[in-house]
Parts: structure tokens; C-alpha cells; sequence
């Protein structure tokens, strides 16, 4: 039980793309290098100066405006992805990689 209290840093940390280590990282002066995929090779997220943040778009209520570029058959988690980057959820990041691993990442 006592070791809970770190769990709910780590819960805490999920909250926001833009968390603590993150701007830490920045401050650090590393380049915020996002990912959309597990799929994407690890030589490509671990450069040197560089730190990878995985895209989540943790409590998205609403994907409308997604869903006027994209097609409401597409999985929720591509359409809360560019909701959150049309939103400026994602301004922190220095470049975005992509790999073709569905069409939903195609599409964006």
C-alpha cells in the first residue's frame, strides 16, 4: 500500500501530453519528438539531444471538428488525435513522426 503514492504520480504524469517531464525535457533543451504508433522504430525516437512523447489525447469529450475531416468510421483514437492537434494540444512538439500502420494514420 505504501507504494501507491508513486502510481498516482504516474497516473498524474497520463493526464496531459504536455506534462511535467516533458517541459522538463524542454528545459533541458531536447526537441519533443511526438509518435502516433508503437510500431515506430526505436533508432528513430532516440536521438541524440531528442525525447519521444507518445500522442494520447487524454479526456477528449467531443471529436466533431475530427470528424468533418475524417469519416466517423475511423477509430476514436485517430479522430481524438486531430481533435487535440486542431485544438493546439500538441504546440509543444518540435516534429511529429508517423509510421503506415492503419489508414487512420494514412489519413492524417
Amino acid at each position: 500500500m505504501r507504494d501507491l503514492k508513486h502510481l498516482i504520480y504516474f497516473e498524474n504524469l497520463l493526464q496531459e501530453a504536455n506534462n511535467e517531464l516533458v517541459r522538463q525535457a524542454q528545459s533541458e533543451g531536447k526537441l519533443a519528438l511526438g509518435y502516433t504508433c508503437y510500431f515506430m522504430p526505436e533508432a528513430l525516437l532516440n536521438l541524440p539531444g531528442c525525447f519521444s512523447a507518445r500522442l494520447r489525447a487524454p479526456r477528449s469529450s467531443s471529436a466533431d471538428i475530427a470528424s468533418y475531416y475524417m469519416t466517423n468510421r475511423t477509430c476514436p483514437y485517430g479522430r481524438c488525435l486531430l481533435e487535440r492537434a486542431i485544438e493546439g494540444g500538441f504546440n509543444f512538439l518540435d516534429a511529429m513522426l508517423g509510421t503506415e500502420t492503419c489508414t487512420v494514420t494514412n489519413r492524417m
